[in-house]
Protein backbone atom coordinates (compact mmCIF):
# COMPACT_ATOMS: atom_id res chain seq x y z
CA UNK A 1 0.00 0.00 0.00
CA UNK A 2 1.62 3.49 -0.67
CA UNK A 3 1.62 6.07 0.93
CA UNK A 4 -1.03 7.86 -0.10
CA UNK A 5 -3.52 5.54 0.89
CA UNK A 6 -2.14 5.39 4.07
CA UNK A 7 -2.82 8.56 4.66
CA UNK A 8 -6.03 8.27 3.61
CA UNK A 9 -7.18 5.33 5.62
CA UNK A 10 -5.59 6.89 8.88
CA UNK A 11 -7.66 9.94 8.38
CA UNK A 12 -10.86 7.85 7.73
CA UNK A 13 -9.97 6.03 11.00
CA UNK A 14 -9.88 9.12 13.11
CA UNK A 15 -13.45 10.61 11.44
CA UNK A 16 -14.69 7.16 12.02
CA UNK A 17 -13.84 7.33 16.33
CA UNK A 18 -14.94 10.67 15.89
CA UNK A 19 -18.36 9.72 14.37
CA UNK A 20 -19.17 7.20 17.11
CA UNK A 21 -17.92 9.34 19.82
CA UNK A 22 -20.57 11.52 19.43
CA UNK A 23 -22.85 9.14 20.46
CA UNK A 24 -24.22 10.50 23.49
CA UNK A 25 -24.46 9.58 27.14
CA UNK A 26 -27.30 9.12 29.02
CA UNK A 27 -29.48 6.97 31.88
CA UNK A 28 -28.64 3.87 33.66
CA UNK A 29 -26.75 2.80 36.25
CA UNK A 30 -23.48 4.42 36.74
CA UNK A 31 -24.28 6.78 32.80
CA UNK A 32 -22.11 9.29 32.91
CA UNK A 33 -25.07 11.55 31.88
CA UNK A 34 -23.50 13.45 29.28
CA UNK A 35 -25.03 16.79 27.28
CA UNK A 36 -28.57 16.36 25.58
CA UNK A 37 -28.30 16.64 21.89
CA UNK A 38 -30.58 16.72 18.92
CA UNK A 39 -30.87 12.76 17.76
CA UNK A 40 -32.19 10.67 15.62
CA UNK A 41 -32.81 6.72 16.09
CA UNK A 42 -31.27 4.36 13.54
CA UNK A 43 -31.48 0.60 12.80
CA UNK A 44 -28.54 -1.32 13.64
CA UNK A 45 -27.39 -4.97 13.61
CA UNK A 46 -28.56 -5.05 17.54
CA UNK A 47 -31.61 -2.93 17.43
CA UNK A 48 -32.15 0.72 17.49
CA UNK A 49 -29.04 3.07 18.12
CA UNK A 50 -29.43 6.94 19.00
CA UNK A 51 -27.17 8.51 16.38
CA UNK A 52 -26.77 12.59 16.31
CA UNK A 53 -27.14 14.92 13.90
CA UNK A 54 -23.56 16.43 13.97
CA UNK A 55 -23.27 12.58 14.14
CA UNK A 56 -25.35 11.74 10.73
CA UNK A 57 -23.38 14.39 8.60
CA UNK A 58 -19.78 12.91 9.68
CA UNK A 59 -20.75 9.42 8.70
CA UNK A 60 -22.02 11.03 5.16
CA UNK A 61 -19.12 13.01 4.91
CA UNK A 62 -16.84 9.70 5.62
CA UNK A 63 -19.21 7.65 3.38
CA UNK A 64 -18.66 10.60 0.35
CA UNK A 65 -15.10 10.81 0.93
CA UNK A 66 -14.71 7.00 0.74
CA UNK A 67 -16.66 6.29 -2.57
CA UNK A 68 -14.99 9.08 -4.53
CA UNK A 69 -11.25 8.09 -3.64
CA UNK A 70 -11.77 4.60 -3.64
CA UNK A 71 -11.82 3.87 -7.10
CA UNK A 72 -9.01 6.71 -7.51
CA UNK A 73 -6.41 4.93 -5.11
CA UNK A 74 -7.80 1.53 -6.36
CA UNK A 75 -9.41 0.19 -2.45
CA UNK A 76 -11.85 -2.73 -2.81
CA UNK A 77 -11.11 -3.18 -6.57
CA UNK A 78 -9.89 -6.36 -8.71
CA UNK A 79 -10.60 -9.56 -8.79
CA UNK A 80 -10.88 -11.42 -5.74
CA UNK A 81 -9.75 -8.59 -3.64
CA UNK A 82 -10.52 -8.59 0.16
CA UNK A 83 -10.03 -4.44 0.50
CA UNK A 84 -13.06 -3.04 2.39
CA UNK A 85 -13.74 -0.52 4.89
CA UNK A 86 -13.41 -2.75 8.12
CA UNK A 87 -9.86 -4.40 6.80
CA UNK A 88 -8.93 -0.90 5.78
CA UNK A 89 -9.06 0.36 8.66
CA UNK A 90 -7.65 -3.05 10.37
CA UNK A 91 -4.23 -2.30 8.11
CA UNK A 92 -4.06 1.23 8.97
CA UNK A 93 -4.27 0.38 13.15
CA UNK A 94 -1.71 -2.37 12.43
CA UNK A 95 0.67 -0.19 10.77
CA UNK A 96 2.02 1.51 13.40
CA UNK A 97 0.44 5.14 12.35
CA UNK A 98 -2.42 5.11 15.01
CA UNK A 99 -2.41 4.11 18.97
CA UNK A 100 -3.78 1.19 20.26
CA UNK A 101 -6.46 3.02 22.57
CA UNK A 102 -7.93 3.90 19.07
CA UNK A 103 -7.65 0.74 17.70
CA UNK A 104 -9.53 -1.05 21.13
CA UNK A 105 -12.11 1.62 20.40
CA UNK A 106 -12.82 0.93 16.78
CA UNK A 107 -12.72 -3.06 17.30
CA UNK A 108 -15.50 -2.30 20.06
CA UNK A 109 -17.44 -0.11 18.54
CA UNK A 110 -17.77 -2.49 15.65
CA UNK A 111 -17.99 -6.06 16.95
CA UNK A 112 -19.89 -5.11 20.44
CA UNK A 113 -17.25 -6.89 22.64
CA UNK A 114 -14.62 -5.44 24.73
CA UNK A 115 -11.04 -6.23 23.24
CA UNK A 116 -8.89 -5.51 26.63
CA UNK A 117 -8.49 -7.20 29.73
CA UNK A 118 -6.97 -10.90 29.66
CA UNK A 119 -5.99 -10.72 33.13
CA UNK A 120 -7.09 -14.09 35.88
CA UNK A 121 -9.63 -13.17 38.53
CA UNK A 122 -7.89 -12.13 41.35
CA UNK A 123 -8.92 -14.93 44.05
CA UNK A 124 -12.47 -14.39 46.25
CA UNK A 125 -13.27 -12.28 42.62
CA UNK A 126 -15.49 -14.17 40.10
CA UNK A 127 -16.44 -13.64 36.70
CA UNK A 128 -20.31 -14.95 38.46
CA UNK A 129 -19.60 -12.37 41.73
CA UNK A 130 -19.19 -9.56 39.02
CA UNK A 131 -22.40 -10.71 36.78
CA UNK A 132 -24.31 -11.17 39.86
CA UNK A 133 -23.72 -7.64 41.06
CA UNK A 134 -23.94 -6.20 37.84
CA UNK A 135 -27.68 -7.85 36.96
CA UNK A 136 -29.09 -6.87 40.65
CA UNK A 137 -27.59 -2.85 40.73
CA UNK A 138 -29.85 -2.25 37.24
CA UNK A 139 -32.91 -4.10 38.94
CA UNK A 140 -32.29 -2.16 42.22
CA UNK A 141 -31.78 1.17 40.11
CA UNK A 142 -35.18 0.01 38.23
CA UNK A 143 -36.66 0.07 41.47
CA UNK A 144 -34.91 2.77 43.56
CA UNK A 145 -34.14 0.53 46.17
CA UNK A 146 -30.50 -0.16 46.73
CA UNK A 147 -31.46 -3.08 50.25
CA UNK A 148 -31.01 -5.91 48.59
CA UNK A 149 -28.01 -4.84 46.95
CA UNK A 150 -26.31 -2.36 49.90
CA UNK A 151 -24.79 -5.25 51.50
CA UNK A 152 -21.72 -5.46 48.78
CA UNK A 153 -21.60 -2.05 48.08
CA UNK A 154 -19.07 0.79 49.78
CA UNK A 155 -20.44 3.44 51.59
CA UNK A 156 -19.43 5.87 48.59
CA UNK A 157 -21.28 4.25 45.82
CA UNK A 158 -24.21 3.89 48.20
CA UNK A 159 -24.41 7.68 48.51
CA UNK A 160 -24.16 8.47 44.58
CA UNK A 161 -26.90 6.25 43.48
CA UNK A 162 -29.35 7.13 47.06
CA UNK A 163 -28.55 11.26 45.87
CA UNK A 164 -29.60 10.85 42.45
CA UNK A 165 -33.01 8.90 43.86
CA UNK A 166 -33.69 11.76 46.37
CA UNK A 167 -33.46 13.61 42.63
CA UNK A 168 -35.54 11.70 40.73
CA UNK A 169 -38.40 11.13 43.28
CA UNK A 170 -38.62 15.16 43.23
CA UNK A 171 -39.08 15.14 39.33
CA UNK A 172 -41.12 11.84 39.60
CA UNK A 173 -38.77 10.17 37.33
CA UNK A 174 -38.23 6.38 36.64
CA UNK A 175 -35.80 4.38 34.74
CA UNK A 176 -36.86 1.26 33.26
CA UNK A 177 -34.32 -0.84 31.82
CA UNK A 178 -34.63 -3.65 29.64
CA UNK A 179 -33.31 -6.80 27.43
CA UNK A 180 -30.41 -6.14 29.82
CA UNK A 181 -27.11 -8.24 28.72
CA UNK A 182 -23.66 -8.52 29.69
CA UNK A 183 -21.55 -9.24 26.32
CA UNK A 184 -18.22 -9.71 27.76
CA UNK A 185 -16.48 -9.42 31.48
CA UNK A 186 -12.77 -9.44 32.12
CA UNK A 187 -9.74 -8.72 34.53
CA UNK A 188 -8.38 -4.80 33.27
CA UNK A 189 -5.68 -4.27 36.36
CA UNK A 190 -5.23 -5.91 39.79
CA UNK A 191 -3.01 -4.02 42.18
CA UNK A 192 -2.14 -3.66 45.60
CA UNK A 193 -3.11 -0.70 47.51
CA UNK A 194 -2.16 -0.31 51.21
CA UNK A 195 -2.99 -3.63 53.04
CA UNK A 196 -6.16 -3.95 50.04
CA UNK A 197 -6.32 -5.05 46.77
CA UNK A 198 -8.06 -3.68 43.80
CA UNK A 199 -9.54 -5.12 40.70
CA UNK A 200 -11.05 -3.10 37.62
CA UNK A 201 -13.29 -5.36 36.18
CA UNK A 202 -14.26 -4.42 32.06
CA UNK A 203 -18.12 -5.06 31.75
CA UNK A 204 -19.15 -4.84 28.03
CA UNK A 205 -23.21 -4.80 28.02
CA UNK A 206 -26.48 -3.69 25.52
CA UNK A 207 -30.09 -2.55 27.04
CA UNK A 208 -33.13 -0.44 26.08
CA UNK A 209 -33.27 2.52 28.42
CA UNK A 210 -36.82 4.43 29.28
CA UNK A 211 -35.90 7.94 31.48
CA UNK A 212 -39.45 9.02 32.22
CA UNK A 213 -41.31 12.02 33.88
CA UNK A 214 -44.27 11.54 35.45
CA UNK A 215 -44.78 15.69 35.90
CA UNK A 216 -42.39 16.73 33.51
CA UNK A 217 -42.11 14.42 30.05
CA UNK A 218 -39.94 17.39 28.38
CA UNK A 219 -37.38 14.99 30.55
CA UNK A 220 -38.38 12.01 29.06
CA UNK A 221 -35.72 9.97 27.26
CA UNK A 222 -36.14 6.02 25.71
CA UNK A 223 -33.07 4.50 23.62
CA UNK A 224 -32.75 0.98 22.51
CA UNK A 225 -29.79 -1.08 21.96
CA UNK A 226 -27.75 0.70 24.10
CA UNK A 227 -24.34 -0.95 23.92
CA UNK A 228 -21.62 0.42 26.41
CA UNK A 229 -18.63 -1.05 28.75
CA UNK A 230 -17.98 0.34 32.45
CA UNK A 231 -15.60 -0.24 34.52
CA UNK A 232 -16.50 -1.86 37.94
CA UNK A 233 -13.87 -1.41 40.63
CA UNK A 234 -14.01 -4.20 43.42
CA UNK A 235 -11.59 -3.60 46.46
CA UNK A 236 -10.61 -6.42 49.71
CA UNK A 237 -7.63 -6.69 51.96
CA UNK A 238 -5.21 -8.77 51.02
CA UNK A 239 -5.06 -10.51 54.60
CA UNK A 240 -8.21 -12.11 54.03
CA UNK A 241 -9.44 -15.31 52.56
CA UNK A 242 -13.01 -15.42 50.93
CA UNK A 243 -14.61 -18.14 51.72
CA UNK A 244 -18.64 -19.90 50.76
CA UNK A 245 -19.45 -18.59 54.20
CA UNK A 246 -18.70 -15.27 54.01
CA UNK A 247 -19.61 -15.01 50.49
CA UNK A 248 -21.59 -11.98 50.10
CA UNK A 249 -22.84 -12.07 46.35
CA UNK A 250 -24.05 -15.70 46.25
CA UNK A 251 -26.02 -15.66 49.84
CA UNK A 252 -28.14 -13.54 51.62
CA UNK A 253 -26.25 -14.65 55.10
CA UNK A 254 -24.19 -12.13 57.61
CA UNK A 255 -20.24 -12.73 56.45
CA UNK A 256 -19.42 -13.09 60.02
CA UNK A 257 -22.10 -14.60 62.38
CA UNK A 258 -23.92 -16.44 59.26
CA UNK A 259 -27.56 -15.08 60.33
CA UNK A 260 -29.90 -14.05 57.49
CA UNK A 261 -29.64 -10.52 56.69
CA UNK A 262 -32.56 -8.37 56.67
CA UNK A 263 -33.16 -6.68 53.45
CA UNK A 264 -34.02 -3.66 55.34
CA UNK A 265 -29.97 -2.43 54.50
CA UNK A 266 -29.92 0.84 54.45
CA UNK A 267 -27.28 4.13 54.95
CA UNK A 268 -25.19 1.31 57.42
CA UNK A 269 -25.14 -1.58 56.30
CA UNK A 270 -25.18 -3.31 59.60
CA UNK A 271 -25.89 -7.48 60.50
CA UNK A 272 -29.16 -6.86 63.04
CA UNK A 273 -27.74 -9.97 65.15
CA UNK A 274 -24.08 -9.26 65.31
CA UNK A 275 -23.90 -5.75 64.35
CA UNK A 276 -21.51 -6.34 62.55
CA UNK A 277 -20.88 -3.80 59.15
CA UNK A 278 -21.44 -6.38 56.25
CA UNK A 279 -19.83 -4.32 53.51
CA UNK A 280 -16.78 -4.96 54.78
CA UNK A 281 -13.64 -5.70 52.74
CA UNK A 282 -12.17 -8.32 55.47
CA UNK A 283 -15.13 -10.46 54.27
CA UNK A 284 -15.13 -10.34 50.39
CA UNK A 285 -14.82 -8.06 47.47
CA UNK A 286 -17.17 -5.03 47.88
CA UNK A 287 -17.74 -2.72 44.91
CA UNK A 288 -15.74 0.65 45.60
CA UNK A 289 -16.23 2.42 41.91
CA UNK A 290 -18.27 2.49 38.80
CA UNK A 291 -16.46 4.07 36.06
CA UNK A 292 -17.27 4.96 32.28
CA UNK A 293 -14.50 2.80 30.00
CA UNK A 294 -13.82 6.80 28.15
CA UNK A 295 -13.13 8.07 31.77
CA UNK A 296 -11.01 5.24 32.81
CA UNK A 297 -7.63 5.56 34.21
CA UNK A 298 -5.82 2.33 35.73
CA UNK A 299 -4.64 2.82 39.66
CA UNK A 300 -3.55 6.26 40.67
CA UNK A 301 0.27 8.01 41.04
CA UNK A 302 0.29 8.32 43.97
CA UNK A 303 0.76 4.36 44.93
CA UNK A 304 4.36 4.29 44.61
CA UNK A 305 4.91 7.40 47.25
CA UNK A 306 7.22 6.03 49.53
CA UNK A 307 6.86 9.30 51.67
CA UNK A 308 2.80 8.62 51.83
CA UNK A 309 3.41 5.58 52.44
CA UNK A 310 5.79 6.15 55.52
CA UNK A 311 2.84 8.30 56.89
CA UNK A 312 0.53 6.11 56.51
CA UNK A 313 2.45 2.88 57.54
CA UNK A 314 0.96 2.02 60.91
CA UNK A 315 -2.57 3.25 59.41
CA UNK A 316 -3.75 -0.62 58.25
CA UNK A 317 -6.75 0.60 56.69
CA UNK A 318 -5.72 3.25 54.69
CA UNK A 319 -5.89 3.10 50.97
CA UNK A 320 -6.20 5.40 48.33
CA UNK A 321 -9.06 3.79 46.98
CA UNK A 322 -10.76 4.11 50.42
CA UNK A 323 -9.89 7.62 50.91
CA UNK A 324 -11.26 8.23 47.03
CA UNK A 325 -14.67 6.66 48.17
CA UNK A 326 -14.91 8.75 51.69
CA UNK A 327 -14.11 11.87 48.91
CA UNK A 328 -16.95 10.96 46.94
CA UNK A 329 -19.50 9.91 50.07
CA UNK A 330 -18.59 13.21 51.04
CA UNK A 331 -19.22 15.01 47.43
CA UNK A 332 -22.70 13.54 47.43
CA UNK A 333 -23.62 14.64 50.59
CA UNK A 334 -22.73 18.51 49.92
CA UNK A 335 -24.62 18.10 46.25
CA UNK A 336 -27.77 16.68 48.41
CA UNK A 337 -27.14 20.58 50.72
CA UNK A 338 -26.93 22.27 48.00
CA UNK A 339 -29.83 20.67 46.12
CA UNK A 340 -32.10 20.95 49.50
CA UNK A 341 -30.95 19.21 52.20
CA UNK A 342 -30.94 20.10 55.93
CA UNK A 343 -27.77 22.19 56.67
CA UNK A 344 -27.06 20.19 59.45
CA UNK A 345 -26.14 17.43 57.82
CA UNK A 346 -22.76 19.22 57.00
CA UNK A 347 -21.82 18.48 60.44
CA UNK A 348 -21.42 14.88 60.01
CA UNK A 349 -18.37 15.50 58.04
CA UNK A 350 -17.03 19.49 57.91
CA UNK A 351 -15.02 21.73 59.66
CA UNK A 352 -17.37 25.21 60.32
CA UNK A 353 -15.05 27.10 58.04
CA UNK A 354 -16.16 25.08 55.30
CA UNK A 355 -19.52 24.35 56.06
CA UNK A 356 -20.19 28.31 56.13
CA UNK A 357 -18.39 28.21 52.74
CA UNK A 358 -20.27 25.35 50.86
CA UNK A 359 -23.98 27.35 52.37
CA UNK A 360 -22.67 30.16 50.86
CA UNK A 361 -22.24 28.29 47.60
CA UNK A 362 -26.14 27.04 48.14
CA UNK A 363 -27.31 30.84 48.75
CA UNK A 364 -25.61 32.15 45.84
CA UNK A 365 -27.25 29.27 43.20
CA UNK A 366 -30.45 29.39 44.85
CA UNK A 367 -33.25 26.34 44.96
CA UNK A 368 -32.86 24.02 42.24
CA UNK A 369 -32.91 20.10 41.89
CA UNK A 370 -30.55 18.45 39.80
CA UNK A 371 -31.39 16.29 36.27
CA UNK A 372 -29.49 13.73 36.88
CA UNK A 373 -26.15 13.99 39.14
CA UNK A 374 -23.62 11.65 37.99
CA UNK A 375 -20.40 11.44 39.38
CA UNK A 376 -17.80 10.51 36.96
CA UNK A 377 -14.13 10.61 38.44
CA UNK A 378 -12.90 11.00 41.64
CA UNK A 379 -8.78 11.00 41.90
CA UNK A 380 -6.34 11.89 44.78
CA UNK A 381 -3.96 14.19 43.25
CA UNK A 382 -1.56 15.37 45.92
CA UNK A 383 -1.19 15.66 49.43
CA UNK A 384 0.14 18.05 52.03
CA UNK A 385 1.46 17.89 55.88
CA UNK A 386 0.45 21.62 57.40
CA UNK A 387 -0.31 22.13 61.00
CA UNK A 388 0.70 18.54 62.45
CA UNK A 389 -2.13 17.50 59.79
CA UNK A 390 -2.12 15.09 56.32
CA UNK A 391 -4.23 17.14 54.04
CA UNK A 392 -4.94 14.98 50.68
CA UNK A 393 -6.41 16.96 47.37
CA UNK A 394 -8.76 15.49 45.15
CA UNK A 395 -10.22 16.23 41.81
CA UNK A 396 -13.87 15.48 41.37
CA UNK A 397 -15.57 15.72 37.54
CA UNK A 398 -19.15 15.42 37.66
CA UNK A 399 -22.23 15.89 35.05
CA UNK A 400 -25.59 17.36 36.10
CA UNK A 401 -28.35 20.03 34.97
CA UNK A 402 -30.01 22.26 37.62
CA UNK A 403 -33.32 22.90 37.01
CA UNK A 404 -36.41 24.86 39.31
CA UNK A 405 -39.59 22.98 40.23
CA UNK A 406 -42.92 24.39 39.84
CA UNK A 407 -46.06 24.30 37.78
CA UNK A 408 -43.39 24.18 34.54
CA UNK A 409 -39.77 23.06 34.94
CA UNK A 410 -37.00 25.84 34.10
CA UNK A 411 -33.78 24.82 33.22
CA UNK A 412 -30.73 26.73 34.87
CA UNK A 413 -28.58 24.74 32.64
CA UNK A 414 -29.05 24.77 28.98
CA UNK A 415 -28.47 21.67 29.01
CA UNK A 416 -26.33 18.73 31.54
CA UNK A 417 -22.37 18.92 31.56
CA UNK A 418 -19.30 18.51 32.75
CA UNK A 419 -18.59 20.38 36.39
CA UNK A 420 -14.83 20.16 38.21
CA UNK A 421 -14.02 20.30 41.97
CA UNK A 422 -11.83 20.14 44.05
CA UNK A 423 -11.71 19.10 48.47
CA UNK A 424 -9.28 18.33 50.92
CA UNK A 425 -9.76 15.79 53.46
CA UNK A 426 -7.67 16.10 56.51
CA UNK A 427 -6.65 14.11 59.80
CA UNK A 428 -3.96 14.70 62.02
CA UNK A 429 -0.57 12.74 61.90
CA UNK A 430 -0.59 11.39 65.08
CA UNK A 431 -3.79 9.54 64.51
CA UNK A 432 -2.31 7.68 61.80
CA UNK A 433 -0.41 6.09 64.64
CA UNK A 434 -3.01 3.47 64.71
CA UNK A 435 -5.41 1.76 62.37
CA UNK A 436 -8.63 3.50 62.07
CA UNK A 437 -11.32 1.67 62.97
CA UNK A 438 -14.16 0.61 60.41
CA UNK A 439 -17.12 2.57 60.49
CA UNK A 440 -19.64 4.16 58.04
CA UNK A 441 -18.19 6.86 57.62
CA UNK A 442 -20.31 10.14 59.00
CA UNK A 443 -22.98 7.85 60.38
CA UNK A 444 -20.98 6.23 63.65
CA UNK A 445 -19.26 7.89 66.11
CA UNK A 446 -15.50 7.42 64.83
CA UNK A 447 -14.45 7.26 68.78
CA UNK A 448 -17.28 4.47 70.22
CA UNK A 449 -19.05 3.53 67.04
CA UNK A 450 -22.16 3.68 67.66
CA UNK A 451 -24.39 4.62 64.86
CA UNK A 452 -25.45 8.48 65.26
CA UNK A 453 -29.18 8.68 66.50
CA UNK A 454 -28.99 12.51 65.30
CA UNK A 455 -26.74 13.28 63.02
CA UNK A 456 -27.70 17.33 63.41
CA UNK A 457 -25.91 16.62 66.52
CA UNK A 458 -22.36 17.74 66.58
CA UNK A 459 -21.48 14.90 69.55
CA UNK A 460 -21.93 11.68 69.81
CA UNK A 461 -24.94 10.56 72.10
CA UNK A 462 -23.62 7.65 73.69
CA UNK A 463 -19.71 9.21 74.29
CA UNK A 464 -20.37 12.79 74.22
CA UNK A 465 -16.96 12.62 71.75
CA UNK A 466 -17.11 15.57 68.82
CA UNK A 467 -18.61 14.25 65.16
CA UNK A 468 -16.15 16.32 63.70
CA UNK A 469 -12.69 15.38 64.69
CA UNK A 470 -9.28 15.35 62.60
CA UNK A 471 -7.73 13.36 65.71
CA UNK A 472 -10.31 10.60 65.11
CA UNK A 473 -11.39 10.86 61.47
CA UNK A 474 -10.98 13.18 58.44
CA UNK A 475 -12.30 15.72 58.25
CA UNK A 476 -13.57 17.88 55.22
CA UNK A 477 -11.43 21.54 55.27
CA UNK A 478 -11.57 22.58 51.96
CA UNK A 479 -14.08 22.62 48.71
CA UNK A 480 -14.32 24.65 46.07
CA UNK A 481 -15.82 24.62 42.44
CA UNK A 482 -12.90 24.69 39.71
CA UNK A 483 -15.17 25.23 36.48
Amino acid sequence: MNLLKKTFLRLLLVLVVLFFNSVDLYARVGGAGGEKKEELLMPTGGGISKLTIPGLIGLAVVLIIYFILRKRLGLGSGSGSKSSLMTGLKGAMSGGGIGGALSAVIAKDFTGASTVGNKLFPDGLTEEKVSTSFMALQAAWEEQDLSKVRKWMSDGVYQRFTAQFIMMKQLTQSNTLSNVRIKDVSVMDIRTDGEYQSADISITFSMDDRFISEKYPELNESYKGDSDTEIWTFIKRKDTAVSVQNDLYLSNNCPNCGSLLELQLGEVSRCSNCKTLTNNASFDWVLNEITQDEDYKSGNDLLGDSRLKELVKNDSHFAIQRMEDIASNVFMQVMEVWSGATNKKLARFSDEGVANKILAQKKQQGEFVFDRLYLKEVTMQSYTVQNAQLQLSFRLTANYQRVQLGKKLTKLDPSIAEHTFKMVLSKNTAALSTPEKDIAFSYECANCGAPYEDTTNHTCTYCEALVVDPSKNWVLTDFDQVK
